[in-house]
């Protein structure tokens, strides 16, 4: 035999060798540790060594993909119409699948203020360009915007924690099924809930930027090229309104002087109660006067 030879089947003897001793040194490994009741602090220890490994982040190293972004548009239309140009809007959103998510109609009172509205849409990030191009024929641009936000590092990480996750809470199922004592199968599941909080808040986390990286939001405002003026009325509408007017003011009037004869009815009583005291007053004053005037005429021809 070569010593080429020698020295690469000098490895797989060893290899074989250790699987064999191995082999035949687990079982009663297992049996020594179950009487001597040292499992549970086995466990204990795993499940020490498994928090770490939770808590500290993977060492391998997430592979390179395509960048996940979240993108937001803003554009600002000056359309001729508000009504029918809103009509167009949701038309065009939904033929691109997409949602209109909110919407602001802020009708003027009369026709010397601007009409104005605002949209919410969910755009399909694919078709996001071809909805702002289509969104840009409905009116004149004012102002137009994109922003990106780049999620990717996040997305890489959230995944990796769940997969660091998903694999604990393995381990610490298989844990629990070993475990003994009520104290340390309390303990393994506290362990397992605190797990599976984790995956639940993470897999939302990622989930809600998986929707913010398909649909991308569009803000688009709208305003009216011109404040509307009011129609003007023809000669009948103008004649039938003064019609209307006039009639209203008989009726206001006929109203209030039937209301003056309520009040003259309801104070006549004090009404007559005055001219009377009135009357008596000067009937008395009449009649010291005549007295008065009789008596000085005796004393002059006396």
């Amino acid at each position: 035999m070569t010593p080429e030879h020698k020295r690469l089947t000098a490895p797989v003897w060893g290899t074989v060798v250790g699987a064999v001793l191995l082999a035949s040194c687990s079982s009663p490994l297992t049996e020594s540790m179950s009487d001597s009741g040292e499992a549970p602090q086995a466990a204990q220890s795993e499940l020490a060594a498994l928090q770490n490994d939770v808590s500290s982040p993977t060492d391998a190293a997430p592979p390179k993909a395509k960048p996940q972004l979240i993108k937001r548009a803003n554009m600002t239309l000056r359309v001729e119409k508000i009504a029918p140009t809103l009509q167009a809007v949701a038309k065009l959103v939904k033929t691109q699948q997409g949602d209109v998510v909110g919407l602001q109609d802020q009708v003027p009172p009369d026709g010397a203020v601007r009409h104005q509205a605002s949209m919410e849409l969910s755009i399909p990030q694919a078709k996001l360009e071809a909805t702002l191009e289509q969104l840009a024929q409905l009116g004149t641009v004012q102002n137009r915007s994109i922003e990106a936000e780049d999620v990717s590092t996040q997305l890489v990480d959230f995944q990796a924690r769940l997969k660091n996750l998903r694999k604990s809470e393995e381990v610490v199922l298989k844990i629990m099924d070993r475990s003994g004592s009520v104290a340390d199968v309390l303990k393994v599941s506290q362990e397992l809930k605190t797990i599976r909080q984790q995956i639940e808040q993470i897999d939302a986390q990622v989930k809600r930027l998986q929707a913010q990286v398909a649909f991308s939001t569009v803000n688009l405002s709208l305003e009216s090229a011109i404040a509307t003026t009011p129609p003007q009325s023809s000669l009948g509408d103008r004649l039938q309104e003064a019609w209307s007017q006039s009639t209203h003011a008989v009726v206001n009037l006929t109203f209030g002087l039937l209301g003056i004869l309520v009040w003259f009815v309801v104070f006549l009583p004090y009404i007559i109660g005055l001219v009377l005291v009135q009357f008596v007053v000067r009937r008395l004053m009449q009649r010291r006067s005549n007295t008065a005037t009789a008596s000085d005429h005796k004393s002059i021809s006396g």
